[in-house]
């Protein structure tokens, strides 16, 4: 809801409100953001011009001899007129490099969509204050768009050349905020290959923090989402400012806390190598930033933007609805497959209760390894003789959709497209171009290959019968070309146009964006794409740790985990099947290990992890994320739930013989009920007892020896005993203590045996 009274706008979602006020000079400020407040707030609750501040200048004596920019909540910002603080937008004409925006006009009314970006649907309402700089004839516009539901506020500019000399843009953010300091800690993400979504906290100095990513893509160094805990804030209580960018290419994040305790948070394109010029009546449109404010903590920032991403950003024709589970092939074969070895796998797939079969790289051109045929997507015969329709017919026939993994953007030297087209390589021109993972980029800013591409795609499609596809993007820019300065974002604007034409031509294809991992899971790439690969690192450990942390800004139905082979293929690290599943079972479940060579056990296992996650599914793609406990007081523990059912993920820590008396306490729950509990049924490796089992056997046994190794495939030590019935009031007070942790000294049947990295799920519902 926005309302205006005078030159002050009100703009209110169910739980927040963002004042903003024309001041006295004809600048936009922002006055308030934060809790609900009536859209009749007396006007003595404004800010007051009081004096100068040290230096300062003034900004306008005719009208007040007190304001000066500096010390102003400003929304938009240009350097050169007594604005000494990071600026939002840089512009440079032959003429003059102070630019100087003022208010001209208001509207208030339905949102639009964003020439070439993706635009979350089903806003509420938007306003757009419209400012001029009247000596240069240019004009910016500063575009509010109003998610009512789920507290969320959009946030874009639109600059226009009036002049009949053009000027440069060197610089435009998307979003300007200024807030008064409540203590805040800074919480973004820095990333790597296989390290995603590492977390920084750090409280903000009087000094300007930057970061953001200048890659070609929006995850490699940084996400682009982010937020500001004020002091006190904790998980479920006290205060938030959560941000993100609606934008999949390089990106750059400023805030800076001033002198006199205001904090300035600037969002939008890197303008690094960045530099657009308008001509007379041209436009410039920057991509949409989104910021939430909650009062209810960290979990009641994640579930305003998992509402947002479910509701307005995914794909329509899957905004919550389930996802399948799916089994790739990438970790069982690599690129070392033939037909026989992917229909043994598609056979045992079936059987095990698989919903989705995945064909990964290694099935066009003449590719065995990464180093050819990207750009070729010509099925490899001597591998797949009936071609990909004819597996996909296979796969079907098997009661399963079929899903093939493509990298469209990157093309290899040793491929025919490349011998043919060499121009159409992202390069210089004057240089060699630099490979990486063995392949150059394609050249999306041209339209010639973007359609090349829509054909190749539309080929293998289409009449292949294929229902998903994995997109993946597996390097960075370098060689890009001199230009007029936007080539990196021109980049981003042609991959955009080319996902439109793919979904308007299949919209019910399940797509899954990759690039290496997350290195470019962001909201523009999912409002095309239903799920994203969280990471290559498929150890639960580091997987469990990535995966909260993205989930405090994107939802689980977004998350895309696999349960990988036991010795874990990136750390080498040895973790049960049991707890790989508990810790991808929150988001979308898939398989990436062979499935053909799986002891009795190991396949009982999963066959009982796909069972018990049907069951589940719904609760654990949308139900209601809450993160209970952080990794750093021993345990990571975290809940999906729908206020009567829950599913609460528990995973260790380094073990210690000294564990206390741990307990369990869920969220959005009914106090009223009464509550079944449970732990999941595992089955732990007698071999992780080493020689302990002797202990107990009445003959000596060998702990790496023939007759353990027997056993161990096909049987396993039970989990502990933990059931019962608890009312709502005591679950909900905290009385529900979980058994002890294994600690050398003895056990019995409720001994939790759940050792380093290990996980738990524990399921409660209520009574029937």
């Amino acid at each position: 809801m926005i309302n205006r009274d005078g030159n002050t706008f009100f703009l209110s979602t169910k739980k927040s409100t963002l004042i903003l006020r024309i001041n006295e000079v004809g600048k936009p400020i922002c006055e308030y953001y934060g809790h609900r407040v009536p859209s009749t707030t007396p006007e003595a609750a404004f800010t007051k011009p009081e004096m100068m501040m040290g230096r300062s200048v003034a900004y306008d004596k005719t009208k007040s001899e007190q304001i000066c920019l500096n010390d102003l909540a400003l929304e938009i910002s240009t350097p050169l007129k007594g604005d000494t603080h990071a600026p939002s937008l840089i512009l440079r004409s032959e003429d003059s490099v102070v630019f100087d925006f003022t208010f001209a006009e208001a509207q208030i009314g339905e949102a639009k969509l964003m020439e070439g970006y993706p635009t979350p649907r089903g806003a509420s309402e938007e306003l757009v204050l419209a400012l001029e700089d009247k000596a240069l004839l240019a004009k910016a516009e500063l575009h509010y768009v109003v998610y009512e539901e789920e507290d969320v506020i959009g946030r874009y500019v639109v600059i226009e050349n009036g002049n009949d000399k053009s000027f440069d843009i060197e610089k435009a953010m998307s979003m300007q905020l200024v807030l008064e300091d409540k203590g805040f800690e800074l919480v973004s993400h820095y990333s790597n290959w296989t390290g995603e979504f590492s977390v920084e906290q750090q409280p903000l100095f009087h000094n300007r923090i930057e970061f953001g990513s200048n890659t070609g893509s929006s995850g490699d160094d940084h996400n682009p989402f982010f937020y500001l805990k004020a002091k006190g804030c904790s998980l479920h209580h006290g205060e938030v400012y959560g941000f993100n960018l609606i934008y999949s290419g390089n990106h750059l994040e400023q805030i800076e806390k001033d002198n006199y305790g205001k904090v300035r948070i600037l969002q939008g394109i890197s303008p690094l190598n960045f530099r657009k010029t308008l001509a007379k009546g041209e436009k410039f449109i920057t991509p949409m930033a989104v910021m939430t404010y909650s009062e209810e903590g960290l979990n009641g920032m994640a579930h305003q933007f998992h509402d947002f991403v479910n509701g307005h950003v995914i794909p329509e024709e899957f905004s919550y609805v389930t996802r399948p589970i799916c089994y790739n092939n990438w970790e069982a074969t690599y690129a070392k497959f033939n037909e026989g070895k992917i229909h043994a796998l598609i056979k045992k797939a079936e059987k095990m209760g698989i919903e989705l079969f995945v064909l990964d790289d290694g099935w066009f051109g003449h590719r065995d390894d990464d180093k050819s045929s990207l750009g070729d997507y010509n099925v490899y015969k001597k591998k797949l003789p009936h071609e990909i329709s004819g597996l996909s017919a296979y796969v079907h026939k098997h009661n399963m959709k079929f899903g093939l993994w493509f990298e469209p953007e990157a093309i290899s030297v040793d491929s025919d497209l490349f011998r043919a087209h060499p121009e159409y390589v992202m390069r210089d021109k004057l240089h060699n171009p630099s490979e990486g993972r063995n392949q150059l980029l394609l050249d999306l800013t041209n339209p010639e290959v973007r359609e090349y591409l829509f054909k190749q795609l539309k080929s293998t499609i289409g009449p292949a019968q294929i229902d998903y596809i994995k997109w993946d993007y597996n390097r960075i820019f370098s060689d890009v070309p001199a230009d007029n300065g936007t080539y990196m974002h021109d980049y981003i604007l042609g991959l955009y146009d080319l996902l439109n034409k793919v979904r308007a031509e299949f919209p019910n294809l399940m797509m899954e964006n990759c690039a290496s991992g997350g290195g470019r899971n962001d909201l523009g790439m999912f409002s095309y794409f239903c799920q994203g690969w969280v990471s290559d690192d498929t150890d639960s450990y580091e997987r469990g740790k990535i995966q909260t942390a993205m989930a405090m800004g994107y939802p689980q139905s977004v998350l895309s985990n696999h349960v990988s082979a036991k010795t874990n293929h990136q750390l080498l690290r040895k973790t049960s099947l049991g707890t790989k599943f508990d810790v991808a079972s929150i988001g979308v479940l898939g398989y990436e290990l062979d499935i053909t060579k799986l002891d009795p056990i190991d396949e009982r296992e999963i066959k009982n992890q796909i069972t018990y996650y049907k069951e589940n599914r719904y609760l654990f793609q949308f139900g209601r994320f809450d993160l209970l406990q952080e990794l750093e007081e021993g345990a990571l523990i975290y809940q999906v739930s729908d206020g009567k059912n829950a599913e609460v993920v528990y995973m260790n820590n380094l073990q210690t013989t000294h564990s206390g008396i741990e307990t369990l306490v869920p969220v959005n729950l009914d106090s009223s009920l009464t509550y079944n509990y449970k732990v999941r049924h595992e089955e732990i490796d007698f071999k992780r007892f080493g020689s302990l089992i002797n202990q107990v056997t009445p003959i000596h046994l060998k702990e790496e020896g023939k007759l353990v190794n027997f056993i161990s495939r096909r049987w396993g030590y039970g989990t502990e005993k933990f059931e019962g019935e608890i009312s709502g009031d005591m679950l909900l007070g905290g009385a529900l203590k979980l058994p002890r942790q294994w600690a050398g000294t003895g056990m019995n049947e409720y001994t939790r045996i759940i050792l380093d990295f290990g996980a738990r799920i524990y399921r409660i519902s209520p009574t029937k």
